[in-house]
């Protein structure tokens, strides 16, 4: 039995993502400026001295809200289980993947990018975004040596995700609701691939 005051690694992971996820509630309904640390610890249960003791201040919290968006261990989960035969096929997987994923964090994504537009220097660089592109970067390598693709592997998977992230913040923008439209991310696909097909 543990004696009191020793916390079990589960019981840390489910504090924190309790502080977690009621900061993205609380940030995504009224923005990090309008929103206290004591709010968000009382939304998740604890005491405000539990939300610094876990993330040491209001910055890092917000950053760990960022990382735990981003994604990326399902991205990976996915690139592993395409075939890499026809890259359509897994193009179009990997992009309602991405939209579906940004649709559902659009409003963190939101967030982060006012933080962004706030100028906050102090700012750690978001990992999420980066980590996504490297995974793509290396699925385009490996579909560039393998003769089936053609282009600059980075600039192929910059080009692919920021397509389909303006699709995301288009849809928004255009009125066309929260739902993804698979023909047109497929068409999205297939414009994609005939700069960058063999």
């Amino acid at each position: 039995m543990l004696a009191a005051g020793h916390r079990t690694q589960t019981g840390v992971e489910e504090t924190r993502a309790r502080i977690i996820n009621a900061a993205r509630e609380l940030f995504e309904a009224r923005g990090t400026r309008g929103t206290t640390t004591r709010e968000v610890a009382e939304r998740a249960g604890v005491n405000e001295a539990t939300l610094f003791r876990h993330f040491g201040s209001k910055r890092a919290l917000l950053d760990a809200m960022r990382e735990a968006s981003c994604g990326i261990d399902e991205l990976r989960s996915t690139i592993a289980s395409l075939s890499g035969t026809d890259v359509r096929a897994d193009l179009r997987v990997l992009a309602r993947q991405s939209v579906e994923h940004m649709l559902a964090k659009r409003a963190m994504m939101c967030v982060s990018l006012a933080e962004e537009a706030a100028g906050t220097d102090d700012a750690p660089e978001w990992r999420g975004p980066s980590q996504i592109v490297d995974e793509l970067v290396a699925y385009f390598t490996a579909r560039i040596a393998a003769g089936q693709m053609r282009g600059d592997a980075l600039v192929l998977a910059r080009c692919f995700l920021g397509t389909f992230f303006s699709y995301v913040v288009g849809r928004k923008i255009w009125g066309s609701g929260a739902i993804a439209d698979p023909a047109a991310i497929d068409a999205i696909v297939d414009v994609f691939l005939n700069g960058a097909c063999v």
